[in-house]
């Protein structure tokens, strides 16, 4: 991948400073700005201006994007440090590799927070260029579900490169990497860049990804800052074009009009020596003097830093951070979210619960704690119904806190699909966590299993169709394969149950027929039928189904995937499931086997014949169940399904 595209900004030259004293004994100020927090051992002066600059940045989007939504919904939280020895001490990954190159800045986005760490002591008009490329990143992520590849690029690019002033920023600078490549490659044809992905060579060869950047960077700045681009509107009416279609080629084509004329325009446009610049003045924001500012405990720093740690991937330091800020004070909330976040990322669920219980007690009054609290007691499995109100109430209470926060809406939907009752809360928050960052293809997918679980299996599909087209990386492309999967067994199963209903309903017709005709043809006495008695018959799975219905009529019915481990064959006896969940394993019980409906819609199962139950081990399966009282167990078992 192209080198620019890394999250840390690479310095051309060793810039010396000041180590002053050993940075444990540094004296750390927080500064708050309107909508920034900046943490840093270089003096109130120094941390003063990076707020200011950070928000100077953000009032650039909008000038240049009124409606933009410009605010994370998170923290974003910037150490500025006096000098390399204090970033080495933030980043050792960079010195731990002889020949490596030092950072000047790294941006590291996270579920629950931002961080930025910058050093202080360089010079020139935008030295943390590629600091801002990603914050811009994070911005679009606000305001776009899927933006094009080269489009996004190219707005992080055109943004990056800006030069901030003490109350203007300049924008659409022409960077001298860029500037050289444009004259000295190829361009790629118009329609190709307008088609690439991230599985493109043009963005992933080194050699390539070059040219790719700068002409993504030069196409922006066209229709950013052209006088007849702007006159025309086109930036704005390509939007118009491609939400429209949803074909970035048939947009353009619209836009832009003939392809072929429009890309030899770009050409001598990328090829040209002098770009316009624009000013945006930016004093609306506030006098640095204004924000706020206080010295920080070192326990506070501390677990700050921890949590950095964590966001860099960095857990053996993040632990001795939190032992150093609960060393330095038992009682701070932070610390403890810092701990709890650190056994969390572990996979620590019940430690991870009780440190954040433990800052909860502490009246920690950040949304964090609260979330997270409520996301480790959703990794233990299936709530209970006591367990599911408390988790709802921490998410509700981190809403409360934080009304911009995805996640926790996001959370708070799939707790509500747990009832019938809450079944429209679920989808409204489902909703809400998509609409307030609709970049965040996860939060997407979470919906989807949202109205799969509350009965809209039509409407999951759709958007388990538009999944698979805006998944950008593997991981994104294995959750949309995978939710398109369930999306498809779930349509199976409500195809199975519905096949399985009619038979059920055929079958009594033809049963009440049987025992009419035969009643007809008799002297008009039930002895005729074995004296007073109704014939006897088998019950079929089917039909035994609607009798479980019935039974649990007032009830939820929960669902739950995984591998059959055992399986006890007791006719009509009581009896035993046993699923493996992941790494847990779930107990299951059944009163009458024949109670059971069994279906499959699995291939190695012709003519969708259930297997038998000596078969089950080791099969894939699908369990419907309702909750039980008796506590060893999950649930009780209604309906099996294979696929």
């Amino acid at each position: 991948m192209y080198w620019r595209r890394v999250c840390y900004v690479l310095l051309a030259t060793l810039l010396s400073g000041s180590l002053g004293s050993p940075v444990s004994k540094d004296i750390w100020i927080e500064v708050q700005s309107p909508h920034f927090t900046v943490i840093s051992n270089a003096g109130d002066k120094e941390a003063r201006k990076i707020a200011d600059q950070f928000e100077q940045f953000r009032e650039v989007f909008h000038d240049s994007f009124p409606k933009f939504r410009v605010d994370l919904g998170k923290p974003l939280i910037i150490f500025a440090v006096k000098n390399e020895d204090t970033l080495k001490l933030l980043l050792p990954e960079f010195w731990e590799a002889k020949g490596r190159a030092h950072p000047a800045g790294l941006y590291a986005p996270g579920e629950d927070r931002h961080f930025v760490a910058v050093r202080t002591n360089i010079e020139g008009d935008n030295p943390y260029e590629v600091v801002y490329h990603e914050y811009t990143h994070a911005i679009l992520d606000l305001n776009f579900q899927g933006i094009p590849l080269w489009l996004g690029e190219g707005l992080a690019e055109f943004f990056g490169n800006s030069a901030i002033h003490s109350d203007y920023v300049e924008i659409g600078k022409a960077s001298w990497y860029h500037l050289r490549v444009l004259q000295e490659s190829r361009l790629i044809p118009i329609d190709e860049l307008l088609t690439a992905d991230r599985d493109s060579p043009y963005y992933n060869e080194a050699n390539r990804a070059g040219i790719f950047y700068a002409e993504s960077w030069a196409m922006t700045h066209y229709l950013m800052l052209d006088p007849e681009a702007r006159r025309r509107n086109l930036l704005s009416n390509f939007f118009s074009a491609w939400d429209a279609s949803g074909n970035q080629v048939a947009a353009a084509e619209k836009t832009f009009g003939d392809l072929k004329k429009f890309s030899e325009a770009m050409a001598s446009y990328a090829r040209q020596s002098a770009f316009y610049m624009s000013r945006v003045n930016t004093s609306i924001h506030g006098d640095p003097k204004s924000f706020s500012s206080r010295i920080l405990a070192p326990g506070e720093v501390a677990a700050e830093r921890a949590l950095f740690y964590l966001h860099t991937k960095r857990p053996t330091e993040a632990k001795a951070s939190v032992d150093e800020a609960l060393q330095a004070n038992a009682n701070l909330p932070l610390a403890y979210e810092a701990q709890g976040l650190l056994a969390y990322s572990q996979a620590d669920f019940s430690a991870a619960e009780t440190s954040f219980n433990r800052a909860i007690e502490l009246h920690s009054s950040s949304y964090f704690a609260y979330y997270f609290d409520a996301q480790a007691q959703l990794r233990h499995g299936m709530p209970s119904t006591e367990a599911a109100e408390k988790i709802r109430d921490s998410l509700e209470k981190a809403i409360n806190m934080n009304p911009q926060f995805a996640p926790a809406w996001a959370a708070l939907g799939s707790v509500y699909s747990l009832k019938p009752e809450t079944y429209e809360k679920a989808r409204r928050a489902g909703r809400h966590a998509v609409d307030l960052e609709p970049g965040n293809l996860e939060y997407a997918i979470q919906f989807g299993y949202i109205l799969l679980n509350t009965g809209k299996t039509a409407d999951a599909k759709i958007l388990a169709q538009r999944a698979q087209k805006a998944a950008k990386t593997p991981q994104e492309r294995g959750a949309a394969d995978a939710f398109l999967h369930a999306v498809g067994d779930h349509e199976s199963y409500e195809q199975a149950v519905a096949a399985a209903a009619e038979r059920a309903k055929q079958a009594a017709a033809e049963e009440a027929a049987a025992v009419k005709n035969a009643t007809t043809s008799s002297t008009g006495s039930t002895e005729t039928l074995g004296g007073s008695a109704t014939p006897g018959r088998s019950v079929s799975r089917e039909s035994a189904s609607t009798v479980v219905s019935k039974k649990h009529a007032h009830e939820t019915q929960y669902a739950s995937e995984g591998i059959i481990v055992s399986a006890e064959c007791n006719g009509d006896q009581f009896g035993r499931v046993v699923l493996r969940v992941g790494n847990s394993s779930l107990r299951f019980f059944y009163s009458k086997f024949s109670n059971l409906s069994v279906v499959s819609t699995a291939k190695e199962d012709a003519n969708g014949q259930a297997p038998a139950c000596s078969d089950w081990k080791s099969r894939r399966a699908r369990l419907y169940f309702f909750k039980s009282k008796d506590r060893p167990y999950a649930g009780e078992l209604d309906t099996v399904q294979f696929f």
